[in-house]
């Protein structure tokens, strides 16, 4: 008798476990209030440039005279010129985050997220290979010529 005791014990707290875990599953959408992401991409909202001495902070008043777009894990176009206080623009197309990086230190964007732009305008002529920090086997080339006259 002791026995069916326990069976039963066990029979009722299985229930009571398979009747909690359904009442979670509620097919009544739970109704939560948020506050609206601010996807503003605004020139306030840039990533800024790490602190090297010569790197050159994103300037996002002048408008781009290049832009690479990142897409399908590479730089399109890999290989861009651009002169001294030009600007080139970086824009991600791809559903993942990426950086354009100059391997000597010159300028890195940071993470940059899904459509999200950033602007590095030149402040010294040469040539400044760059990769992806997060993905280093995509690489581009900056050159950068002195100012035109």
């Amino acid at each position: 008798m002791k026995y069916i005791s326990y069976f039963f014990m066990a029979i009722a707290s299985t229930f009571v476990v398979v009747l909690l875990s359904l009442s979670s599953c509620s097919p009544t959408p739970q109704t939560t209030t948020t506050q609206p992401m601010n996807m503003d991409h605004s020139p306030a909202m840039q990533p800024q440039a790490a602190t090297h001495p010569d790197q050159a902070q994103p300037t996002s008043s002048q408008p781009a005279n290049a832009t690479v777009k990142i897409h399908n894990f590479k730089f399109e176009p890999a290989n861009v010129a651009i002169a001294v206080g030009e600007t080139v623009q970086f824009v991600n197309l791809d559903e993942e985050p990426h950086t354009a990086t100059s391997t000597d230190g010159v300028f890195n964007s940071k993470g940059l997220d899904t459509n999200q732009t950033w602007n590095y305008t030149a402040t010294k002529p040469g040539t400044f290979p760059y990769i992806c920090s997060i993905h280093p086997f995509m690489k581009g080339t900056l050159t950068v010529t002195p100012k035109k006259k």
